[in-house]
């Protein structure tokens, strides 16, 4: 893995707010009616993203795992802050460049059925856009169709299928195939196994490895699941209601997690020698992201929250080598800055 910043996600908010029509706005210029609600999706969010990296990102549902995706690809524009790649910002990019950087970020969706046209056989939806782009010759797209189906497990002599003719998980790799076709660098795959079955998972999981080994791709893998996460991800990034909230090495993360967070996430994890214990959820509900609380956004459902937490918004700060965290213990305000941490390990 390079040191080089591929990607960087600075300062980047996102909020989302119903469209309102002429009446709407008249009603409200006249008072008889509020302006609708805005969601935080994101809120000041910083990532980097070296060449070669495998990210793990992770949250539970509604965090805005998918939206911070979909601003790295370019597909949607942040409300506040920047999207580099190799230190370009990518809102700027026009014409050539910002086809190539489109072409050069690919995103493997959650469900495949929804992602493939249903209309088109596999060998269209493979090679259609690297003949529109004029990366390989209309006359020479059977025989890439053909090495990128063999390249992610399937049988060329299905190219002239549909979509619903093929399981999810094969689907799954249609998609991943026709991500390959335009030989991007930066593969985007948000929750791209939480669909399939847990063998179709683990035989997916394994050929994001080997593309990455022979490829050397960079991934974002936007996981809500932690076990997952742990196979491929070079660091692992925590987030909670639009924020990040930890981010270290994956080995780091899983031994001495620093973020109460995330040391909830990982106490709920099945495994072996917890057979006999009875697992339950993190107290409490994801607040809105309508109306976040002040302060540190998880203080409401955390178990060591004290009155600085509702008042001071933690930064993101270096707690050891290489490893991040938002939280209040970690810079000892109010209370020590050594604690002993549900996973065993200390803050």
């Amino acid at each position: 893995m390079s040191d080089t910043a591929f990607v960087r996600v600075d300062n980047v908010s996102r909020r989302f707010q119903r469209q309102t029509d002429a009446v709407d706005r008249l009603a409200i210029r006249l008072g008889l009616a509020a302006a609708p609600p805005s969601v935080h999706a994101l809120d000041q969010v910083n990532l980097t993203i070296n060449q070669g990296e495998v990210v793990g990102l992770v949250g539970e549902s509604g965090c805005g795992k998918s939206t911070l995706g979909r601003i790295a690809a370019g597909m949607l524009a942040p409300s506040e802050g920047v999207v580099s790649q190799r230190g370009e910002d990518i809102a700027r990019l026009r014409g050539d460049r910002a086809r190539r950087m489109r072409l050069a970020t690919q995103i493997i969706f959650q469900d495949p059925m929804s992602s493939l046209n249903p209309r088109k056989r596999v060998r269209d939806i493979i090679g259609e856009a690297p003949v529109v782009h004029g990366l390989v010759r209309r006359a020479d797209m059977p025989k890439l169709v053909a090495d990128l189906l063999a390249r992610v497990g399937l049988d060329p002599a299905m190219a002239n299928r549909y979509p619903h003719q093929f399981s999810g998980g094969q689907r799954q790799r249609i998609g991943i195939a026709r991500a390959l076709a335009v030989n991007p660098e930066f593969l985007i795959c948000d929750e791209s196994i939480a669909a399939l079955d847990v063998s179709i998972q683990a035989q997916v999981i394994n050929l994001f490895m080997e593309l990455r080994r022979e490829l050397n791709l960079t991934i974002l893998f936007i996981s809500h699941d932690l076990s997952v996460v742990r196979h491929i991800a070079d660091r692992v990034v925590i987030m909670y209601l639009g924020r990040i909230v930890e981010s270290a090495p994956t080995d780091q993360v899983f031994s001495n997690p620093r973020h109460p967070y995330t040391q909830a996430l990982l106490e709920e994890i099945p495994r072996l020698d917890r057979r006999h214990r009875a697992f339950s959820t993190i107290k409490g509900e994801i607040p809105s992201p309508v109306n976040p609380p002040t302060g540190c956004h998880f203080h409401p459902r955390c178990p060591y929250a004290f009155a600085e937490c509702s008042l001071v918004r933690p930064p993101l700060r270096l707690v050891a080598p290489e490893h991040d965290a938002a939280c209040l213990l970690n810079v000892g305000l109010g209370r020590p800055a050594t604690t002993t941490n549900s996973m065993g390990g200390t803050d």
